[in-house]
C-alpha cells in the first residue's frame, strides 16, 4: 500500500502536497518509482507509456522520462514492442540486496544526532511499545511509520553519498518484503529488533546499533526465504540448479 507520509520516500512536492511548476517532472518520476517500491506496479509487470499516462495522469513526455529513469536505476528494463518490465523479485536479487546492506548499514552507527533527535528517538520508542502488541491493521501501519522515522533520523545523520546508496537498498528491501507478505494469512514482517535499536541510539552505543541492524537484516532474510518457500511460481532457466548442471557437464568433458 502506497504511503506518501513515509520519511524514506523522496518528493518534489511543496508542503501543501502540490508540486511546484519547476519540479513537476521530478515529481512524476518520483511518483512512478514510489509506485514500484510500494508494489502498486507489481514485480515482473510490463507497463507502457500509455499505461503510465493513464494511471498517473502524466503527459507522454513525463511518462517517457519516468520510465527511462526506472531503467537507468535498474528498476525496470525495456522490452522491444512491449514496454518496460519491472524487475521481478528473485532469490538472487534478495541475496544481492541483503549482502550489500550488511556492508553499508553499519555506517548508521556513525550517525551524528543532536540531543533533541536522541530524545525524539526515545519518545518514538515509547510509542512503539504502546502499539507493538496490537494486531489491528492500523496499529501495524502506525508501528511501521514510527520505525521509518527512526531509520530516517539515522539516515539523515550520515554522509549524503552513503545515505543515498542505503536508501536505494532500503527501497529494494521494502519492495521485496511487501511483495512477499500475505496479510490475509498473517505473514507480516515485524521489526522485533527495533527496541534494541532504540536503546542503542539513546545510549549512543555504536556497537549496539550495528548489532541491531545486523539482527534486522538476518530476520528479514529468514522471512523472505520462508515466504519464497510458499511461492508456487516455477523456477526459471538460469537458476542455481541449472548452472550447477551446466558446470558439472563442462567439468566432465560433456557438451552443455
Amino acid at each position: 500500500m502506497y504511503d506518501p507520509s513515509s520519511p524514506l520516500l523522496r518528493s518534489s512536492a511543496a508542503a501543501s502536497g502540490v508540486p511546484q511548476p519547476d519540479a513537476k517532472a521530478r515529481f512524476a518520476e518520483d511518483r512512478l518509482l514510489d509506485a514500484v517500491v510500494w508494489c502498486e506496479i507489481e514485480p515482473g509487470e510490463t507497463i507502457t507509456e500509455a499505461d503510465v499516462m493513464e494511471r498517473f495522469g502524466l503527459s507522454r513526455a513525463a511518462a517517457r522520462a519516468a520510465l527511462t529513469r526506472l531503467g537507468y536505476d535498474g528498476w525496470a528494463q525495456p522490452i522491444a514492442r512491449l514496454g518496460w518490465q519491472v524487475a521481478p523479485v528473485t532469490g538472487s536479487l534478495i541475496g544481492e540486496i541483503l549482502t550489500a546492506r550488511r556492508i553499508v548499514e553499519p555506517a548508521l552507527a556513525q550517525a551524528r544526532l543532536s540531543p533533541a533527535q536522541i530524545d525524539e528517538v526515545r519518545r518514538i520508542g515509547a510509542m512503539l511499545r504502546a502499539v507493538s502488541q496490537q494486531p489491528a491493521h492500523g496499529a501495524v501501519v502506525t508501528f511501521r511509520i514510527y520505525v521509518d522515522e527512526i531509520d530516517g533520523t539515522l539516515l539523515g545523520g550520515i554522509d549524503r553519498f552513503t545515505a543515498r546508496h542505503l536508501r536505494k537498498l532500503w527501497h529494494h528491501s521494502a519492495r521485496m518484503t511487501r511483495h512477499l507478505e500475505n496479510a490475509d494469512a498473517g505473514h507480516i514482517f515485524r521489526r522485533d529488533e527495533v527496541f534494541d535499536l532504540v536503546r542503542a541510539v539513546t545510549e549512543q552505543d555504536r556497537d549496539g546499533i550495528v548489532a541491531a541492524r545486523h539482527a534486522l537484516i538476518d530476520a528479514q532474510e529468514r522471512f523472505l526465504m520462508r515466504q519464497l518457500l510458499t511461492n508456487d511460481t516455477p523456477i526459471a532457466p538460469g537458476s542455481g540448479a541449472l548452472r550447477r548442471t551446466t558446470d558439472n557437464a563442462a567439468t566432465n568433458g560433456r557438451p552443455s
